[in-house]
């Protein structure tokens, strides 16, 4: 399917993938400062925002599909890939299975399978929309595991928490979504990744973590590990541009700019 998309900006073509429940306005924050570098191609993956959710179960390797018929559409024929979380597993399949369409990947905050703390989150997420919780507490409780103490104090949390409420995601979407990450597992295609790669991580992800950042640039190869400062909060269910995600690829811009300019293959 063609995802719902827009491009912004000019210069080298570059696709932004968003993580689970997540749609192209994670990317909010950060867009103004790639655009004035980089042609921006923003998506909403199926089920999100202005994407329709055929109503059947997908795979991470049918949003990386998405992703090319979003290409096509518009017209990129080959791009830098930048993903987040469920996202930056979508880029690195590309960068393995489509070496064609890809110059240069950044993975942020990614793993290269759900370990036994994320299976529990995912354990306790299928709960949440299993129940008869109201929709304020089902978006609570999807965030509840991805932030820290301190955005739940400076404000964070609540914004993108009431931008849910506004903006409600199909209970039978977030499903799918769960189960898309419960069944990913980039071991057959890490290795064979034909792109210059940096990997994302913050220093204090509690979902993915650094050690399963570490573990997809060990295996991809060539791939470099940049660390994000523990002060950089990250959030795995972003809204409306309110996306430490952002913040973490703005902290580390300068790198992310040198590695997609620099070197063979660009």
């Amino acid at each position: 399917m063609i995802p719902a998309y827009e491009v912004i900006g000019t210069g080298p073509e570059t696709v932004l993938i968003p993580g689970t429940f997540s749609d192209r306005r994670t990317w909010s924050r950060v867009v103004g400062r790639l655009s004035g570098r980089f042609r921006c191609l923003l998506l909403d993956p199926r089920g999100t925002n202005q994407t329709p959710d055929p109503g059947t179960a997908f795979s991470a390797d049918d949003l990386a599909s998405d992703v090319v018929s979003a290409m096509d559409a518009a017209g990129f024929e080959r791009a830098h890939l930048i993903g987040h979380s469920l996202g930056a597993s979508v880029a690195v399949i590309l960068g393995a299975r489509r070496p064609d369409r890809v110059r240069r990947l950044v993975a942020c905050a990614v793993s290269p399978a759900p370990d036994a703390y994320l299976n529990a989150v995912l354990d306790m997420w299928s709960a949440l929309v299993d129940s008869n919780l109201p929709a304020h507490a089902l978006h609570l409780g999807l965030v509840l595991n991805a932030f820290g103490r301190g955005a739940f104090e400076n404000g964070t949390v609540r914004a993108i928490v009431d931008e849910m409420d506004r903006h409600p995601i199909d209970r039978a979407t977030i499903r799918r979504y769960i189960e898309c990450d419960r069944r990913l597992d980039l071991s057959p295609v890490m290795r064979t990744v034909d792109a210059s790669t940096l990997v994302v991580v913050g220093a204090q992800d509690a979902l993915t973590g650094v050690e399963g950042a570490r573990a997809v640039a060990d295996s991809i190869p060539g791939a470099r590990l940049e660390r994000a400062p523990a002060s950089v909060a990250r959030g795995r269910v972003l809204q409306a541009g309110l996306a430490p995600a952002g913040v973490v690829v703005t902290q580390g811009q300068t790198d992310w700019e040198e590695g997609v300019r620099a070197g063979p293959g660009g």
